[in-house]
């Protein structure tokens, strides 16, 4: 699935009741199988940016496409099933349930969509091996260092089997070991056909990146493309 932001533009209010912008004119195509990163500092509007092309938030104007389908003519019910079925997402808190375990936490996602468990247990067990966490299993998330959290969130955002996977920050507070690690999961993930969207700070992620996108004050103000 494509996706096309058109002239995307995000106020927030102030405590002065003054609108601020955090995204100004975005015109955007993510092509499917691609891999690009949005990069910039806090307050630049990735993190705005991701939450509008997953449709968690709502532009002021401009329209977003996924694939046919123009968000702002599709009903909350489709769009809430789409999301579920053709993202995958990683939060920058990972949001986990601390009174599940990692198995659980993982498979949540199918439990809330109604899917039967069994018929992904094949696909669990091969996504545990090939992150290397099949160990962790039964630990709970205040058991896990900053890098098995992140291979966590991983495993949980893949476990639809989606076509985009989405992450906010995956990256922050990993050490460079473990940083090296994620980049080089999502480089195989992204060479097997998954589209792959970060925004990030690390400007490390840019030379695994297809296309880096740099922002500022709420504008692309820069791009690099990697062939």
């Amino acid at each position: 699935m494509d996706i096309k932001l058109m002239n995307i533009t995000k106020k927030f209010k102030s405590v002065d009741n003054i609108f601020i912008k955090s995204l100004d004119t975005i015109n955007l195509d993510i092509n499917y199988g691609n891999y690009l990163s949005f990069v910039g500092p806090s307050g630049s509007g990735k993190s705005t940016l991701l939450k509008i092309l997953t449709s968690n938030m709502t532009p002021n104007s401009g329209d977003v496409f996924w694939g046919k389908y123009r968000l702002s003519n599709t009903s909350q019910k489709e769009i809430a099933y789409m999301r579920r079925t053709k993202f995958g997402i990683i939060f920058q808190d990972n949001q986990f349930l601390n009174e599940l375990s990692v198995e659980d936490n993982i498979l949540l996602p199918l439990a809330i969509s109604s899917y039967p468990v069994g018929q992904k247990h094949k696909y669990y067990n091969t996504l545990m091996e090939s992150l290397n966490i099949t160990s962790l299993k039964k630990r709970h998330p205040f058991e896990l260092s900053g890098g098995e959290k992140k291979k966590v969130s991983i495993a949980r955002s893949l476990i639809n089997s989606p076509e985009i996977l989405v992450a906010d920050e995956p990256t922050a507070n990993l050490d460079e070991a473990s940083a090296r690690e994620v980049f080089n999961i999502f480089s195989n993930l992204n060479k097997l056909g998954l589209t792959i969207v970060i925004a990030t700070h690390d400007e490390r992620f840019g030379k695994y990146c297809k296309e880096t996108y740099y922002l500022s004050e709420g504008k692309i103000v820069s791009f690099k493309g990697n062939s």
